[in-house]
């Protein structure tokens, strides 16, 4: 009787049905992402907004790459966006503020295994500016392939 139970599971669990239809569907992320949070901050040297968060890796062995943290407001008119590590339109973000891996040592070099590895950002915010309501996270590999592309709303 047990084993009519086990075949009959296992035929369940075998239908077409019960299967994942992407196989990256069961497959964990490269880097985990952990205590997201973002801040607007006012001083009399202006306006920013700080991000803070931790990444890990979940393979086995630690991973060399470059973070990125772009902040963006596509619903302001103009579109309002800033990347940290801060540079100029180009090197990893377009004009239109679209990120793009080409030059993934422009960012924040990292490595993150299996202990969380915490990132602290701050992006510059223009006074009179609409505010960010997003805020997205890449890890790039040296090689300039994106491991990690997570989006936050704020």
């Amino acid at each position: 009787m047990l084993v009519l139970g086990y075949l009959a599971l296992t035929r369940v669990l075998q239908h077409p049905s019960a299967v994942a239809t992407t196989p990256e569907a069961d497959l964990p992320p490269i880097i985990e992402v952990d205590r997201f949070t973002a801040r607007r901050e006012r001083s009399e040297d202006g306006e920013r907004l700080s991000v803070s968060l931790r990444l890990r890796s979940t393979l086995p062995q630690p991973i060399e790459g470059f973070v990125f943290v772009v902040a963006r407001n596509d619903h302001a008119s103009p579109r309002v966006w800033a990347i940290w590590p801060p540079e100029s339109a180009g090197t990893a973000i377009s004009a239109g503020g679209h990120f793009h891996g080409a030059t993934p040592s422009a960012g924040q070099g990292l490595t993150v295994g299996h202990s969380w590895e915490r990132v602290t950002a701050v992006l510059p915010h223009e006074p009179g500016q609409a505010p960010f309501d997003s805020v997205t996270i890449y890890f790039v590999s040296p090689q300039g392939q994106i491991l990690l592309t997570r989006p936050f709303a704020i």
